[in-house]
């Protein structure tokens, strides 16, 4: 839950509009080919898995997408 309250925090310091969503599905979730929790997907693409992202980490990894 903490990685979703981080990404959400990142998304709105960088004045983005798009949506965050907190998935809990696991047949979703092993679609992704995520083997551990958490896990940041961003445009259908596993970004980071296994460890809690601050927001200002969130907003590095987000600048080097491209966004």
């Amino acid at each position: 839950h903490q990685q979703y309250e981080h990404t959400k925090e990142a998304v709105k310091n960088m004045g983005l509009s798009i949506e965050v969503e907190y998935i809990t599905d696991m047949q979703k979730i092993m679609e992704y080919g995520v083997m551990s929790m958490p896990a940041l997907v961003v445009n259908e693409k596993v970004v980071s898995m296994g460890k809690v992202l601050k927001a200002a980490d969130v907003e590095k990894l987000m600048h080097k997408l491209g966004f």
